[in-house]
């Protein structure tokens, strides 16, 4: 992985910074609601605690005995039916003997008229309409009998009808009195909806159905508070107490709504809706953020009716029972959470009721919605800022680091000539390695110089002594003309060793007359096949006995080289393919042409190169023979082929074959232009 890579990727762990500041929203999230919750708890039981004695005795009315009156925002149309009411399930349930009848009492308030929803559930195969078709005593009518009081007095009703629709219901005996009412049937019985005077404060009420035994004789069943057909218990039509509504309102924390409920969970007192500017909506980015940060454990709110009736619901269930209950819930378009908490109302040790507030609590979350978004800006602009900063550190980096490379390879290259790295005037450690860098390639250009200037200093130096060891031996074999045989094999030996050291000198001299005649050799454009064959008929002629063939792999291949040069370094790599095989190999020179690059190969069977590295064979004075082998090699054959390759812009390089198939030298020269024929 390169250095940008690392450190970009290092530049990650910044996400850290947003995660830690994710971590301590949540946090503040959750302080703020617990802080609220046991602030609105404390008010809770203060207002439980310090309610006044008379209006204890509200919490005293027995369970049953009292008919909620509900609050309608418009009036209601009498219609019989019961949609249009509000919580239509918390009603007063009545039930005749065995549980087949069944009455269930609604009664609500719009400003000063009294209304009632009576159901009546009867599973039976007579329909009241049914039975009282043709039904000659109003006594003996199926229906609903009612009993109204009020500072009037007393007052009877028999609703009942032949077919659904209004109906005008006048009281029983001289009063006078009627109310307006609607019938409906349902598919389990029927529905009635009444308009009763707006003096009404108690009523007593009862389903009255047909029963029939075996000898045809008709028997009632009854469900409600009557006593047969006539008056039984009263139910209290109840309002809200506003004495007590105002009194919590007064005291119930800012921002939040109380109730005093019973302890069968109707309500008594209501301190009244909250006055709110309205729903913000929040936008999908907004949705998001506000549903990863609340809760998943919290649930949705469900709106609850304008004027609850009865709680029914788990928390204040816990509160009657005489613990504390708590409930948050939060809202999906809004950033709102409502915190419920009901404490239980104690008569000694008796619990007569509850007190419940509900706080709703806009500034919570869209504080944090608030914190989020400046977290987020500033976290997501840190990250980008230092992503880019270390992003840019680590590129100029590299690009300092490659620069530096590339000129050391550029000195590797050519080690002859003293380095000039970049970076040496800089003060880090790249600036550090630059300089140490630059003292040891000067010394490995310092030594190459040296090496490459010996061959000739050696030759010159030794040719003088080679000169007078010549003269000096001739006159010795004219001395030994005698014929002392002992005598002429060390004269013998003595020339053998001074041919050598002759080939010696003529080796470093070809050598350093290649080196100066680079710049001065004639260059021209030449067909590189052509002129291979021309060098491999001359070897042919040499070579008698070897068996030396030439492949023309790359066709008509045209170059511009010294051809003397090329040729020259031909000759080498062939009398080297030549002295490192058998009689019996093979050699096989070869013109090849890829991606613009002449190619030209000599290879010979029967040898192996050492397992050294191979391009330290084109060194100077460098040769991997067998020790014992005759032949006077002294390594510098294969370093005049890299100077002719040098020179020309290529390079060379030596491979041994597979399957133990030989060896493999090879010239690559750029510049080619090859075409197939």
């Amino acid at each position: 992985m390169r250095l940008r890579t690392q450190l970009l990727a290092l530049s990650l762990l910044t996400l850290l910074l947003p995660w830690a500041g994710w971590q301590l929203l949540q946090e503040l999230e959750n302080f703020l609601r617990q802080s609220e919750e046991s602030a609105l708890l404390v008010s809770a039981k203060a207002i439980a605690q310090t309610l006044p004695d008379d209006f204890h005795a509200d919490l005293q009315l027995a369970r049953g005995r009292i008919l909620p009156l509900r609050k309608f925002s418009t009036e209601p149309i009498l219609d019989g039916y019961i949609t249009d009411w509000p919580e239509v399930d918390k009603s007063l349930a009545f039930k005749a003997p065995g549980g087949v009848l069944k009455l269930n009492v609604l009664a609500g308030r719009y400003h000063s008229r009294v209304f009632l929803a009576l159901k009546v559930t009867d599973p039976g195969d007579i329909q009241a309409t049914t039975f009282n078709t043709g039904q000659a005593s109003p006594a003996q009518s199926a229906g609903v009998m009612l009993y109204t009081q009020s500072n009037r007095g007393q007052h009877g009703f028999m609703i009942a009808t032949e077919a659904p629709g209004s109906l005008t219901v006048f009281s029983q005996g001289d009063a006078g009195r009627r109310i307006e009412a609607a019938w409906m049937d349902i598919a389990s019985g029927y529905q009635v909806e009444v308009s009763l005077p707006a003096d009404t404060e108690r009523i007593s009420v009862a389903a009255v159905a047909p029963a029939f035994t075996m000898d045809g004789v008709s028997a009632e069943r009854f469900a409600g508070t009557l006593n047969g057909r006539k008056q039984g218990d009263w139910l209290e039509l109840s309002s809200r107490d506003d004495a007590v509504a105002r009194w919590m309102s007064d005291v119930a924390p800012p921002r939040s709504r109380a109730w005093l409920v019973q302890a069968d969970g109707w309500v008594i007192a209501d301190s009244g809706p909250l006055h709110s500017a309205g729903k913000s909506e929040l936008t999908w980015a907004q949705r998001i953020i506000y549903q990863a940060v609340a809760p998943a454990e919290m649930p949705l709110r469900e709106e609850p009716p304008e004027w609850p009736v009865r709680f029914l619901t788990g928390t204040v269930s816990q509160a009657l029972a005489g613990t504390p209950g708590k409930q948050w819930s939060r809202d999906l378009d809004s950033a709102v959470v409502y915190n419920l908490i009901a404490v239980p109302v104690h008569d000694g040790d008796k619990v007569t009721g509850a007190v419940v507030i509900e706080a709703r609590s806009d500034g919570l979350l869209l504080m944090t919605n608030r914190a989020l978004g400046r977290l987020l800006f500033i976290t997501l602009l840190v990250v980008v800022v230092l992503g880019a900063g270390l992003w840019l550190f680590a590129s100029r980096l590299s690009l300092r680091v490659q620069k530096l490379s590339g000129a050391v390879n550029l000195a590797m290259d050519d080690t002859s000539r003293a380095p000039a790295l970049p970076l040496t005037g800089s003060a880090d450690e790249l600036g550090e390695l630059a300089r140490n860098t630059e003292k040891l390639l000067r010394s490995v250009a310092e030594y190459t110089g040296y090496l490459q200037k010996l061959a000739g200093r050696l030759s010159h130096e030794l040719k003088t002594p080679i000169a007078i060891t010549r003269s000096s031996l001739e006159n010795l074999a004219e001395s030994l003309a005698s014929g002392d045989v002992q005598a002429m094999a060390y004269l013998e030996r003595a020339r053998e060793g001074l041919d050598r050291q002759a080939a010696i000198v003529s080796a470093m001299s070809e050598a350093q007359r290649l080196e100066g005649s680079v710049k001065t050799a004639d260059w021209e454009r030449i067909d590189l096949g052509l002129m291979l064959r021309h060098c491999v008929e001359g070897y042919r002629a040499v070579h008698p006995s070897r068996s030396i063939k030439l492949e023309l792999v790359a066709g008509h291949c045209e170059l511009y080289c010294a051809p003397d040069m090329l040729a020259q370094a031909l000759d080498k790599l062939v009398d080297n393919a030549v002295s490192m095989s058998a009689q019996d190999c093979s050699i096989v020179i070869s013109l090849r042409s890829k991606n613009g690059n002449c190619l030209i190969a000599v290879q010979n069977s029967g040898s192996r190169l050492p397992d050294v590295l191979h391009e330290q064979l084109f060194d100077s004075l460098v040769s991997h023979r067998k020790s014992g082998s005759s032949s006077k090699h002294l390594g510098l054959g294969l370093y005049i082929v890299r100077l002719v390759a040098e020179a020309h812009g290529g390079k060379v390089s030596a491979r041994n074959l597979p399957e133990e198939a030989g060896v493999e030298f090879m010239m690559h020269l750029p510049g080619c232009s090859a075409s197939t024929g």
